[in-house]
């Protein structure tokens, strides 16, 4: 996986390199992917991993899913509108909100115990 990709999460990794593919041309639009279970062997993820990177290139414009029939290229590549950079940025900015969460809670049941 390219460089970019470091520090991501397994399914953005997954869904990086696949975007990657498809904007050098290696994937075509209208291409048939493989299926879940052999995405996630030839990426060595488990097969949630591979399901949630498919889900997120469908969510962006990337990919096209039909029921029971498979995972598509799609024709036109969306405009991209967060860089990688940006992207771990803002996972960065949710992991600080859920630690400054749990911190809060940690403080609250500390408290609890000290006064019992």
């Amino acid at each position: 996986m390219h460089s970019d990709a470091a520090g991501l999460a397994a399914y953005r990794k997954v869904a990086e390199q696949i975007k990657s593919e498809i904007r050098s041309g290696i994937r075509k639009p209208a291409e048939q992917l493989p299926s879940n279970r052999q995405l996630a062997d030839d990426f060595n993820v488990s097969l949630g991993t591979a399901q949630k990177a498919l889900q997120v290139l469908q969510q962006e414009g990337w990919v096209v899913t039909t029921p029971a029939v498979g995972t598509f290229i799609a024709d036109q590549q969306p405009t991209e509108t967060m860089s990688a950079v940006e992207e771990l940025q803002a996972e960065v900015v949710e992991l600080r909100k859920l630690t400054d969460e749990l911190v809060n809670r940690l403080d609250r049941l500390e408290a609890r115990q000290a006064g019992q």
